[in-house]
This record gives structure tokens, sequence and C-alpha cells, in this order.
């Protein structure tokens, strides 16, 4: 595999246990947050290729506003300073943002849905 996705549902140490072999073979590690509101720990961040949480997952992530792009960007950088190498962040209405691993801002409005 080239790449893993670990689920909030999965026990913690299941996915701490999952991320450490797929680091050590070199395989990405991608992190869904969706499903249960439980708090991360650094030692998952520092696994983490990529999170992925929308705004209300990132503002109980890290207890910090995520109202506007501002405040989304610095709560996203706040998962990097833990571990997290890259933070892809969905906004809904107001689309979606990636924090890279070198700190640089690419962000996305949000498509026009037909109908």
């Amino acid at each position: 595999a080239r790449a893993v996705l670990l689920q909030r549902e999965i026990p913690e140490h299941v996915n701490v246990a999952v991320a450490e072999v797929a680091v050590a073979h070199g395989v990405l590690v991608f992190q869904d947050v969706g499903g249960e509101d439980r708090p991360i720990t650094d030692d998952l961040l520092s696994k983490l290729a990529f999170i992925a949480p929308n705004a209300p997952e990132l503002q109980r992530l890290t207890g910090m506003p995520t109202s506007t792009f501002a405040e989304a960007v610095a709560a996203a950088r706040s998962l990097q300073v833990r571990g997290a190498q890259q933070v892809l962040v969905t906004l809904g209405g107001r689309g979606a943002f990636l924090l890279d691993r070198t700190g640089a801002v690419s962000s996305q409005p949000a498509c026009a849905v037909p109908g």
C-alpha cells in the first residue's frame, strides 16, 4: 500500500499502532477526523502525512475559533505545531484550504452545486 486512511471510530491505540507500522514502511498516513468527538494525541499527529478536519472538527480538536479564514488557518497551524505534516480543512460553502508542510496555504473556493 502507498497510503492508509485512519478513522476516528477506531480506538486511538489501534490507529497509533497502524500509523507506526505504516510510517516504518514509508506509507503515507491520512486521518479523517469525522466520527467520534475526542481529542487526538500528539503521538498520533506526529505520524500523519495529512489530517482532514472540517471547520467544526478543527475547532473541537484545537479549542480555537474557526469562524474566519484566518482563524481556521491559525487553528490548522496549531495542529502542525503538534506534529501533523499537512492539514486539509474543508470549510463548507467557503471552500477548503491546505496548509502544507512548508507552512504555505493553498485555498480553493467552493464549487457551485448544480440544481
